[in-house]
């Protein structure tokens, strides 16, 4: 009778012995032991070419992004920043009177606007933790163009940096003075931190949980077993019973004989608490980049709780980084002259924390009342309305007509301090 060694060597095992490693032929007569499941478990080639489309660990940042988590949190706070608007001011105002404020803010390169090269750059950053470009003099004037982040190798020294990039022209070396960037936070030196390697952990476990479960269900929702009996078994009877498991293994119901009995050595989905698990981790991916637990989870809250998430988002999300492209904007961007007539670039993130329709009406009588913005600030900025063009309407400090048709003092008429000259 052959031993539990000898299976284990017909299922193909290399082992060490004395001699060194070896090989040992088959037992024949007998079946090599195969789980009742689905092979693809234990490393056969079907096995092996799923993995490569199914990887269960993040290596780098392409198979991190392919985790849903990781694309939700970091492709919303990309496509944020891609929708708001990029504004130069100064102390008086605002300045769009230079030809670089239009190509940063519509026209970056003649493929891009500025939606799609501002989310195409914050993407990278957020995920990366550094996103550059290069600013190249085109045929209509400047043009900034994306650097492909899996062309570009940022060295960062110690005072220094330089960033090797494979062009399809040939590799280049590009300097500081030759580049826009910026970067995610540090901790303490010029390199930064990488987001995704940052949450490997985390990616790396919710990688094993979708590869587990769409095992699961390619195996019809069959947990792992094995099956025994205690009589011996005949050559016919093995290669019956091998027949029933190749029946399993494609979906089908096998009937087993001479006593044979399967027991599951998996749990189900259930038991696992798949669901959970895969709720608990996605909550996870989105502390590793702030995003509020209503705007990635299931959980459903009322319209106070939604809006103070989205002033959370804006706070702790979007701000910081924003803070950090105006200032590179402002810094590795502008020529000397602007920067020294005070002009700064500014992303206005007002639009996303106003609130519902009430809420910014009710904002915009408060802007106006307090004497912070004018009426053609607000119809502008706030609503998309055309300026009126009167001075009164341009002078947030202009006196506000009551219209109070109703005094008692009057008579029914306007009262006269009111009372529009």
């Amino acid at each position: 009778m052959p031993s539990f060694d000898d299976y284990r060597r017909a299922s193909g095992d290399r082992f060490n012995s004395a001699s060194g490693p070896m090989t040992v032929q088959p037992v024949t007569g007998r079946p090599a032991p195969s789980n009742v499941m689905d092979g693809r478990f234990f490393g056969d080639e079907t096995w092996s070419m799923l993995s490569a489309a199914m990887p269960m660990e993040a290596n780098n940042a392409e198979t991190a992004a392919k985790v849903a988590a990781v694309f939700f949190c970091v492709s919303i706070i990309a496509e944020a920043v891609g929708s708001l608007s990029l504004e130069f001011k100064d102390d008086n105002g605002p300045r769009n009177d230079f030809p670089l404020a239009n190509v940063l803010a519509y026209e970056p390169n003649h493929l891009q606007t500025g939606a799609e090269f501002w989310a195409a750059m914050a993407f990278a950053g957020v995920l990366r933790g550094e996103a550059f470009a290069e600013p190249v003099a085109g045929f209509d004037g400047l043009e900034v163009w994306a650097l492909n982040p899996l062309r570009t190798v940022a060295s960062w020294g110690e005072r220094s940096m330089h960033v090797d990039y494979a062009s399809e022209q040939g590799p280049r070396r590009l300097l500081p003075q030759q580049l826009f960037w910026f970067t995610g936070i540090a901790d303490g030196g010029l390199r930064p931190l990488v987001p995704w390697r940052q949450a490997k952990g985390a990616i790396d476990f919710q990688l094993a949980l979708e590869v587990g479960a769409r095992s699961f269900f390619r195996n019809d929702r069959r947990p792992s077993g094995i099956v025994t009996t205690d009589q011996k078994l005949t050559d016919a009877s093995a290669d019956r019973i091998a027949e029933g498991v190749r029946q399993w293994k494609r979906g089908g119901t096998p009937v087993f004989e001479q006593g044979l009995t399967y027991e599951a050595v998996g749990s189900s989905n259930t038991d696992a608490q798949l669901v959970e698990l895969i709720r608990q981790r996605t909550l996870e991916m989105g502390r590793y980049w702030r995003i509020p637990r209503s705007m990635i989870g299931d959980e459903g809250g009322n319209a106070g709780n939604n809006e103070q998430d989205t002033r959370s988002f804006v706070n702790w999300a979007l701000r910081p980084l924003t803070r950090r492209i105006e200032q590179a904007i402002t810094v590795r961007m502008l020529p000397p002259d602007l920067r020294a007539q005070g002009v700064r670039a500014r992303f206005n993130l007002d639009s996303m924390l106003r609130g519902d329709a009430a809420t910014q009406w009710r904002n915009a009588v408060l802007a106006r009342t307090a004497s912070i913005m004018s009426v053609d600030e607000i119809r502008t900025g706030w609503f998309g309305l055309s300026a009126l063009g009167e001075d009164w309407a341009s002078d947030p400090r202009a006196a506000l007509n009551s219209n109070r048709a109703a005094d008692t003092t009057t008579g029914g008429e306007t009262a006269p301090q009111d009372k529009v000259q």
